[in-house]
């Protein structure tokens, strides 16, 4: 998360944040970097259902029904969210 990012939300001195939207919520840990851009978080990959504490990791996040525009394949890059102190 970018720093304006979390310090309008309070969440300089965190160390795990909970991201949802309507479709689920996931525990992660926050990593503060100006590598990211304002306005976006991101995930990579590589969790487990049984290390999560919600049993979602961050697919669970995004449409299973939306299709992307090319070849209307799966649309799994992106998503909106939200974010908060876990």
């Amino acid at each position: 998360m970018h720093p304006a990012d979390a310090h309008a939300r309070k969440l300089e001195s965190v160390g795990s944040v909970r991201v949802w939207n309507d479709l689920g919520s996931v525990i992660l840990p926050l990593v503060i970097t100006d590598a990211i851009s304002p306005g976006v978080v991101a995930s990579e990959k590589g969790a487990w259902l049984v290390t999560s504490p919600t049993g979602q990791t961050i697919s669970a996040l995004v449409s299973a029904d939306e299709r992307a525009d090319l070849a209307q394949g799966a649309c799994y890059n992106d998503t909106g969210v939200e974010v908060e102190a876990a």
